[in-house]
């Protein structure tokens, strides 16, 4: 009973966490809903709840649960406290994709929490702010991001577990269920999937040299279909006739509008990968779900690089939300290499540096978090 008390200490301490987050985010999000201009708890919330309930334009699913809420007379604070809750639904999935990973029970409820904390390290001088001109995956202040971050997560998580089994079976239950999760996911927020589903094809072309029949990998490819059929819907608000946007290919158009060293801002976003990675390059060819990772990563940036969006929009960047949440499976994925690097004789060294570096990331996190309970603007100039 004694050593079952004390396995599970870590753990309840780490929903209690987690408890404490969401009742602060759940703060927040309801100062952002009073949010009518200036710089006091700034926020994208009252424009996506204003386009669905004055503007009508139900371009995501989150639209229709604003719909849903608005009926009652405490809409505000219902908004805020379903927001609340999938910011901790987001430090679960993260969990989950852990213990996924192998990472010790013990710590896993804890680095999931700090993997929804950590904000870029933030240097005067290469960005305008602190967020502005960085990258991150951790966002506050966009409701459609924030519902879609855990189901991206999901959706992930249920991939690696269809691509373990593809070389042998396609489990049909398992393939219906990742292409319902895609598709919701891709209904919140289409980001994720434009990020992901170049890479999965890639992947599948490997596979398909490797012998692994046309027909299985075809049928799972054809989980993504649907998903594309949402997307084309998403196309027709968004970049539709009474609009003046569209899609364009604008070279640095949108990472050097608030950033001089643009390039910089992005290692500084994500300096603790990449400092996990200069010591394990080699398992860039052992390791396929950590290649699979970075190159999520690498199409991510190019996509938030070279693209942009023409018209009002052309600087809202609205094509760096999926290289963000990228940014959070390179975060789990190095901690798990991290973990790893830890029994290798003569890695102390290595460990303590990347380490340090998470949680220098961390600081800047809750910093940041801090300052947006205190109405701070999430543009943080300083």
């Amino acid at each position: 009973m004694e050593r079952k008390t004390r396995k599970d200490t870590p753990r309840i301490a780490a929903y209690v966490l987690w408890m404490v987050y969401g009742i602060a985010c759940t703060y927040l999000y309801y100062r952002q809903t009073k949010w009518t201009g200036g710089s006091v708890f700034e926020s994208d919330l009252p424009a996506h709840i204003k386009m669905v309930i004055e503007d009508h334009w139900y371009y995501s699913l989150t639209a229709f649960v604003y719909r849903f809420l608005y009926l009652f007379p405490i809409h505000d604070l219902l908004i805020a406290l379903f927001l609340g809750i999938m910011s901790v639904c987001a430090v679960a999935s993260t969990a989950v994709l852990l213990r996924y990973f192998r990472l010790p029970e013990e710590l896993t409820g804890f680095v999931a929490l700090i993997l929804n904390l950590v904000m870029p390290i933030y240097i005067p001088g290469i960005t305008d702010g602190r967020y502005i001109g960085m990258q991150s995956a951790s966002i506050w202040h966009n409701s459609t991001y924030i519902v879609m971050k855990p189901l991206a997560v999901i959706c992930f998580l249920l991939y690696l577990q269809l691509e373990q089994e593809i070389s042998e079976k396609l489990p049909l239950k398992k393939a219906v269920i990742f292409s319902l999760m895609l598709v919701l996911t891709t209904a919140v927020k289409p980001s994720y999937l434009v990020v992901f589903a170049p890479v999965m094809l890639l992947f599948m072309i490997a596979d398909l040299f490797k012998k692994v029949p046309f027909w299985r990998l075809f049928a799972f490819g054809c989980c993504v279909l649907p998903s594309l059929g949402v997307i084309l819907l998403q196309n027709a608000v968004l970049f539709g006739a009474q609009t003046d946007s569209g899609i364009i290919i604008a070279p640095g158009l949108v990472v050097r509008a608030h950033s001089g060293h643009p390039f910089v801002a992005a290692g500084l976003s994500i300096l603790f990968p990449l400092a996990v990675l200069i010591f394990s390059l080699q398992d860039l060819v052992k390791d396929r779900i950590y290649r699979f990772i970075w190159i999520l990563a690498f199409v991510g940036y190019g996509e938030m690089f070279l693209l942009s969006e023409s018209g009002h929009r052309s600087l809202d960047g609205n094509f760096m939300w999926g290289y963000f949440l990228v940014i959070l499976l390179l975060f789990a994925v190095s901690v798990k290499k991290l973990c790893e690097k830890k029994d290798r004789p003569g890695a102390a060294l290595e460990v303590v540096g990347c380490a340090c570096t998470l949680a220098l990331h961390l600081y800047f996190g809750m910093h940041f978090f801090i300052a947006l309970l205190k109405g701070v603007s999430y543009m943080m100039w300083t």
